[in-house]
């Protein structure tokens, strides 16, 4: 099977990207077409994923594909970036203040919700995301495809 000619839906990557963890990798199987995990560490699931960890293993980049994890999509810098997006003022300055030292992300929100720009952020990151998504799409030789919304009637 040539990778060039499999077709992605990006929304299964970018679901991907949005629920990457610390303790879990993630790959596309691109046989079902389905995202498969298996835990980074034994913590006891050994014995459970023994046998996907094996498959995973034999068809590293032929049939599984590793997805980003979270030092790969690094969310503190797409903070970063919006942040920076922002028109210069007390607003950028208080949020650029809000992320540095100890909790970051905690401040960080409490920040965006003071200053009601809580819809602003979320809409950014999902385009971080969905930039991430394309970007692994592109890098690993798929064409994707985004699904059309279905519109009411």
């Amino acid at each position: 099977m040539n990778d060039k000619t499999i077709k992605v839906p990006l929304k299964l990557i970018v679901d991907a990207v949005e629920m990457a963890s610390n303790e879990w990798n993630q790959y596309l199987d691109i046989e079902t077409m389905n995202i498969v995990s298996i835990p980074q560490f034994d913590d006891g699931l050994y014995e459970e994923y023994a046998e996907l960890t094996e498959q995973i293993e034999g068809a590293y980049n032929k049939r599984y594909f590793e997805l980003p994890d979270k030092y790969d999509i690094h969310e503190y810098r797409i903070m970063e970036r919006f942040i920076y997006s922002l028109p210069s003022g007390s607003v950028q300055d208080d949020l650029e203040r809000a992320i540095r030292g100890n909790s970051a992300f905690r401040r960080f929100k409490a920040s965006i919700r003071y200053y009601r720009i809580e819809q602003d952020w979320y809409d950014y990151l999902a385009e971080a995301y969905r930039k991430i998504a394309v970007e692994w799409c592109e890098s690993n030789g798929f064409k994707y495809y985004e699904e059309r919304k279905e519109q009411n009637l």
